[in-house]
């Protein structure tokens, strides 16, 4: 899987971003996986108040957040997205899922140094490694840097640069603070693996310095 793949931002930022996916095969072992899916998420559960987003890519839009973490411990998946921002949190749940050898795929995105140490910690050997190659082509039609990180986040592109920009002006002009701005833009990543912690530092950082380059400011 590579929607979690090109995240991008600075070795320092991306020490707070690892992406946990874990993936039923169809034809595989997806037909009959939903206890064992389930039992992933009660692992996953157990980390709530470490991760910074989940979800299984079937949110409901009409509830104030997407997902709701008892209701995926009794959904039907056959996918599971949760975002961490602590490499020795998301290291203990490797060990729980490790532990429990449910067989269903367990990928992880982030630094690939901090990956492969996590790995070597717990005696895993990664069966492949994926390294985004960035992006080629007329870069020169792609957003700023710091938007980019943070359209980035969203795997599906579906966070546009425009909402981003959008979410900048309503900050500039006192509408909305940096964190709730986050969360909106998180709203459109249907999979849950936007970081909305990176997304409200970033979002700070473009308001801070468009402000510190606006005359009479």
């Amino acid at each position: 899987m590579t929607h979690t793949l090109h995240r991008r931002g600075s070795i320092k930022d991306l020490h707070e971003d690892y992406v946990l996916l874990i993936f039923t095969a169809k034809g595989i072992n997806r037909e009959g996986s939903e206890a064992k899916m389930r039992r992933i998420w009660d692992v996953i559960s157990r980390y709530e108040n470490d991760l910074v987003n989940f979800g299984n890519h079937n949110p409901d839009r009409n509830a104030a957040a997407l997902y709701d973490m008892e209701t995926l411990k009794q959904a039907k998946s056959r996918i599971a997205h949760a975002v961490f921002r602590n490499r020795d949190r998301l290291k203990e749940c490797l060990r729980e899922l490790k532990d429990g050898d449910f067989g269903i795929s367990v990928v992880v995105s982030g630094l690939t140094d901090e990956v492969g140490k996590i790995c070597g910690e717990l005696g895993l050997s990664p069966h492949t490694v994926n390294q985004s190659l960035g992006i080629h082509g007329k870069t020169e039609k792609l957003p700023d840097e710091t938007a980019l990180e943070i359209h980035t986040l969203c795997g599906h592109a579906m966070v546009s640069p425009h909402l981003i920009r959008h979410m900048v002006r309503q900050i500039k002009d006192g509408e909305i603070t940096c964190e709730k701005a986050a969360g909106e833009l998180s709203r459109m990543c249907d999979c849950g693996i936007f970081n909305t912690l990176r997304a409200e530092k970033l979002l700070k950082r473009m308001t801070s310095e468009e402000n510190a380059l606006s005359p009479g400011r």
